[in-house]
């Protein structure tokens, strides 16, 4: 037996360090591997932005052309072009103007600013952006990749920041370092005007401006941090390429001081009048309500600074998409009982254009309870990104996590009863274990409840992953286990001089216990960040159903439970060789069932995230459908949820905010 153990552990080892040896790559040729994983990046993330972009244009297909302009220069600015366009369906403004890429490409610094008013079409714009540089990139050039910055930890350096956003792509942990840390990775940073509140007066009161919205605060000390970071990254600051998107407004109310250094800057100008009138001509040509709407257009002022912005010219279309007459809206002489108007109808519109099991109140009403919970909390207010796992709270952060603590303890019980109750004669002390493991669960369990569950579809159960998984862990939990055994020999031979023989009989079942924790510890530690931790796609929500997850948990499961019978073979083997330890003291099936106790009590632990989120929706007492992930879906596909760095998020701020104060 110890023979093959060896022969196996050895032919084991020498796989896992012929596999990490290709996996490294040498000093000379390492921008080369860096390359090649950037290739890959680049195709994932260019799919991902094309669906992205289709989600954003509707159904119609007809994408406006958006014309930006080059702001006042800040300190340390770079040159480009006066202005240029994204081009549309429609005509373009100017066919000198450049496109966007090409302006970009055109400026002296590849540093980027791009501003706009609130639904101006800055998403639209730095999609297009994405999508144009990877369609005409080389293998040298950097793979832009959209980052999300409202939720950025500042104590989280940048390059890590980046690093992750890579993974969340579909890019292993080893190949997102190599494209970052050689300079592959052209950031485009959008939300930069979310990561703080906006100004309150001295009694916290909400501050207004003309238009009804929230004004920003010159101070916001998250965004002036994070510019200082971009400031100060990289050897030289002028040549790291990165794009950074901000609402006009937040972004001019920063210090000129404290803006982003050695970039040039635009700022998104307003659809005109006649492009406006020409697009709706174009989209329903055949509909005289909506050229009637075309041709009077300019007699209401209000109504055509608010169709001036992309975002309420497509809630237009969304809203009379199918019915009514959108000439009512003449009838409103200001903005906000306008928008107010639009908001309203939007939710109804699009379940009217897509008919589904869902009605317009219950689809209003759950994004309501998404857009308060987005509310609450000390950053109230700021949080834009729907994490699907992180919706637990609303169920209740107690009740949620007592209900799991319950439902974790009970698992563990119903893996390790059976063992004990399958015998016709089964050691007294390993029942009061049993219910002090249970404990243990529960314990550990309520404070973790909600925790980012893995993912594993089919695809990748039969994989490379699953095997670098066997290489990582097998051979660690075999040493382990082996020095596990080791350890004990010196206590057995302390123990028996000082005539503690009761220890002595005992100490077997606790090294078997002690090495089957260390090794399943591997398996969630050195395995699970190697083997999966970068297998998620762009769009996290998507992939994570309740069935991936819960092959996840059996998948890890598996894994622990071999690696702990290989620690309890190899933590055996070792100790058979002691003239003191008295292996027969302790029957053989009760240390067994002691190792086994301690497989199950880490794997419910640790790898539990199908429980957790099963507990969630059952805690959820009809706030949600239980089909969460198929409703957040029809959301993002009938337009009123988008996805951006691997979250939902609402398709607009001013629709969020509207949710939130009219549940």
């Amino acid at each position: 037996m110890g023979l093959v153990l060896t022969a196996l552990s050895l032919a084991l080892a020498l796989g896992g360090w012929e596999a990490a040896r290709k996996a490294l790559p040498q000093r000379d040729d390492g921008l080369t591997h860096a390359q090649g994983a950037a290739g890959t990046l680049a195709k994932r993330v260019l799919d991902a932005e094309e669906k992205q972009f289709r989600a954003l244009i509707g159904r119609d297909e007809e994408q406006l052309t958006l014309t930006f302009t080059r702001r006042d220069p800040d300190t340390n600015f770079g040159r480009g072009p006066e202005r240029g366009q994204v081009a549309g369906s429609s005509p373009s403004a100017d066919a000198g103007f450049p496109s966007i890429a090409e302006y970009y490409r055109a400026c002296s610094k590849p540093r980027l600013v791009v501003t706009g008013a609130a639904g101006a079409g800055k998403t639209v714009l730095s999609v297009e952006l994405v999508r144009a540089l990877l369609r005409q990139r080389m293998p040298s050039d950097p793979v832009p990749v959209r980052v999300p910055l409202a939720e950025w930890d500042l104590n989280v350096p940048f390059q890590k920041l980046l690093i992750g956003y890579v993974i969340k792509a579909g890019i292993s942990e080893q190949r997102a370092e190599w494209i970052v840390e050689n300079g592959l990775v052209l950031p485009v940073l959008d939300g930069l005007d979310e990561m703080d509140p906006g100004r309150t007066d001295t009694h916290g009161d909400t501050v207004y401006g003309l238009d009804g919205q929230q004004l920003p605060d010159p101070r916001a000390p998250r965004a002036l941090a994070a510019l200082k970071v971009l400031n100060n990254h990289g050897n030289m600051v002028s040549t790291f390429p990165l794009v950074l998107l901000c609402r006009k407004a937040h972004y001019d109310a920063l210090p000129r001081s404290d803006r982003l250094e050695h970039a040039v800057g635009v700022d998104i100008d307003p659809l005109s009048l006649e492009h406006v009138a020409a697009h709706l001509t174009t989209v329903f040509e055949d509909e005289e309500r909506w050229q009637r709407f075309a041709q009077d257009l300019s007699s209401s002022v209000v109504l055509y600074e608010t169709l001036a912005t992309p975002w309420w010219l497509f809630l237009v279309k969304a809203v009379y998409h199918r019915r009514g007459d959108p000439s009512e809206l003449f009838s409103y002489s200001s903005a906000r009982p306008l928008k107010d108007h639009l908001l309203s109808l939007f939710i109804p519109a699009v379940v009217d254009i897509r008919p589904s099991r869902y009605d317009a109140e219950r689809v209003r009403g759950w994004l309501a309870v998404i857009a308060r919970h987005l509310r609450s909390g000390p950053d109230a207010g700021e949080r834009v990104d729907i994490h699907r796992p992180r919706l637990w709270p609303i169920a209740g952060i107690d009740r949620v996590r007592y209900a799991d603590a319950v439902v974790a303890a009970l698992v563990f019980l119903g893996l390790v009863l059976p063992l004990l109750l399958s015998r016709e004669s089964t050691a007294a002390w390993l029942y009061p274990t049993a219910g002090l493991g249970a404990v243990l669960v529960a314990r550990d369990v309520s404070r973790q409840a909600g925790d980012m569950p893995m993912c594993v579809p089919w695809g990748r159960v039969f994989s490379e992953a699953t095997l670098r998984l066997v290489i990582d862990t097998v051979p660690v939990g075999l040493v382990l286990g082996g020095l596990g055994g080791l350890a004990a020999l010196p206590v057995a031979w302390l123990a028996d001089a000082l005539g503690l023989g009761s220890l002595v009989s005992f100490l077997p079942a606790l090294a078997v216990f002690w090495s089957v924790l260390l090794g399943v510890r591997i398996v969630h530690g050195t395995g699970l960040t190697h083997t999966f931790g970068g297998t998620y796609p762009p769009d996290v929500n998507t992939a994570v159903r309740w069935q991936y997850v819960l092959r996840g948990d059996l998948l890890f499961g598996g894994a622990v439970f071999v690696v702990a019978g290989l620690s309890m073979a190899a933590a055996r083997w070792v100790m058979s060789f002691s003239d003191v330890l008295m292996l027969s003291s302790v029957p053989i099936l009760d240390v067994l069932t002691f190792g086994l106790m301690a497989a199950a009590l880490r794997w419910v632990q640790d790898f539990g995230g199908g429980r957790r989120y099963l507990v969630f929706l059952l805690c959820l007492r009809h706030q949600f459908p239980y089909r969460l992930g198929g409703f957040l879906r029809w959301s993002h596909t009938g337009g009123l949820l988008r996805t951006s760095g691997g979250a939902y998020q609402f398709r607009h701020r001013e629709f969020q905010r509207w949710l939130a104060q009219n549940p």
